[in-house]
């Protein structure tokens, strides 16, 4: 898993230093070595624990909401082009508190997705029931909190990463994101309740959905 993760961040890389023109960022380094160490030494391990979920979560056969994925591409690439050219003409002053805050807060949102993977092995990346997996309830660790903390973890990363790339510019092209994992988090609801057995019940127990006493 080691190696699968790295061209995804080496093509990440790629796009923020080819952007910025050149490499003496510690910043963008901090900020590719926290999520690269975090997903790839959690797949690894989940390889070995849960390799079914690995399964799932890498090639899904069906999805609920395919749009969201093709709706993601463009603020995505946006980001990193944005916070390239940033580094680039140091269009924003980004305070290193901030800097720093940011990226814990990115680190973070990526070690809260390690805690809903090691907690739930149905956490697909699709928006589907698992009947073939006999899918159930999960409410204990962070679903004992809100009823999706993956796309809490979305969210808390969403935040971070702006201000870990050193760009204000950048942490706008994230407001998009959040809007449409805000859409997700409804289909994907709307569907459990519907569809997953002991889901109502549930939610009438854990009643926020992403963010605690707001959403």
């Amino acid at each position: 898993m080691f190696a699968r993760m790295l061209v995804p961040t080496l093509m990440m890389a790629g796009v923020l230093f080819g952007s910025a023109g050149h490499w003496d960022a510690w910043n963008v380094w901090a900020w590719l070595l926290a999520m690269y160490g975090v997903a790839a030494t959690t797949y690894t391990v989940l390889l070995k624990r849960s390799p079914e979920l690995i399964k799932e979560r890498i090639k899904p056969p069906s999805d609920g909401d395919t749009a969201t994925r093709r709706l993601m591409v463009l603020p995505f690439l946006s980001h990193l082009v944005v916070a390239g050219l940033d580094l680039r003409f140091g269009w924003s002053a980004v305070p290193l508190p901030f800097v720093v805050a940011g990226l814990v807060l990115w680190t973070g949102g990526f070690l809260l997705v390690s805690w809903v993977l090691f907690s739930n092995p149905f956490a697909s990346s699709a928006v589907r029931i698992q009947e073939e997996r006999k899918q159930k309830v999960i409410d204990s660790g962070p679903y004992a909190i809100v009823r999706h903390p993956m796309y809490l973890a979305v969210f808390i990363v969403c935040l971070g990463s702006g201000p870990a790339l050193g760009s204000w510019w950048a942490a706008l092209t994230m407001v998009p994101v959040l809007g449409i994992f805000v859409r997700r988090t409804r289909i994907e609801d709307a569907m459990l309740q519907r569809e997953l057995d002991g889901y109502v019940e549930y939610a009438k127990r854990v009643k926020w959905r992403v963010v605690p006493l707001v959403f």
